[in-house]
């Protein structure tokens, strides 16, 4: 008989931690109808994007909800930033690149050079003058347009050989337009990444020390789970402004991406 009321005693107890189940677990085993690859603890969890993570729980006004704090691994973020940004940037530079070049032999019309050897020639008789770009970056904090072609030192030489074979059109006419576009082609295939960066004034910004995303979820009666509207992002200890079009849902598909 004792051995028996033991046992009820033990299943009821377990009935009743059943129905008080943890909020957090609960929260994290739980699979969103939007986010339908993994649950939410495992996206969270999973995801490299944190170095720490804090769940607490709270009951506001009738509402149980639970708060996820993710401390992000700004090590990995700003490296992630970098790469990101060093892509980029190369990518607008050989796009410019190649319409510049083929702006100057639009110019140039002559038989002596193809596209390739026209750019040969160029970087051959010009230079990008590093102190200039210094100098300007220093001034400005970046380079502008009208800046590129006055940072390339060429030597005089570059407009006898263009117009050698008495092009282009077998007058100067169209000199100053090749010579425009090929300081262009210069500027941009002779850059560093580390000036193509500063070109822009990337290097000028200083990347946050710390940062964090904090999520909320409302746990409803029947055990159902949502994503709460709110979310908030801080950098060193001050809140950031979402985007105008940023919701929680676009914060939290941060941690689903693989």
């Amino acid at each position: 008989m004792k051995l028996r009321y033991m046992m009820g005693a033990v299943a009821a107890a377990l009935v009743l931690a059943g129905c008080g189940e943890d909020e957090i677990e609960l929260v994290k085993n739980y699979t969103l109808p939007d986010f339908k690859s993994m649950s939410i603890g495992t996206a969270i969890e999973g995801s490299k994007k944190c170095k720490n993570i804090t769940w607490s729980k709270a009951d506001r006004g009738g509402l149980k909800s639970v708060t996820m704090v993710c401390d992000i691994d700004m090590e990995a973020l700003n490296a992630e930033r970098e790469k990101a940004t060093k892509k980029r940037l190369e990518e607008y530079k050989k796009k410019t690149l190649d319409m510049d070049i083929d702006s100057a032999m639009n110019f140039y019309k002559g038989k002596a050079y193809d596209k390739d050897g026209l750019l040969q020639l160029a970087n051959k008789l010009c230079k990008l003058n590093d102190a200039k770009f210094q100098e300007t970056i220093k001034a400005k904090g970046k380079i502008e347009y009208d800046d590129q072609k006055e940072l390339i030192d060429c030597d005089k030489s570059l407009e006898d050989e263009i117009l050698k074979d008495q092009d282009p059109k077998k007058s100067k006419t169209y000199l100053p337009g090749v010579l425009d576009f090929l300081k262009s082609a210069v500027y941009y295939s002779q850059l560093t990444p580390e000036q193509l960066k500063a070109s822009y004034g990337a290097s000028n910004k200083k990347a946050p020390s710390s940062a964090t995303i904090e999520l909320n979820f409302v746990v409803n009666n029947d055990k159902s789970v949502d994503l709460a509207p709110g979310f908030k992002i801080t950098s060193d200890g001050k809140e950031e402004p979402a985007g105008k079009n940023d919701t929680s849902k676009d914060a939290l598909a941060v941690f689903y991406a693989r």
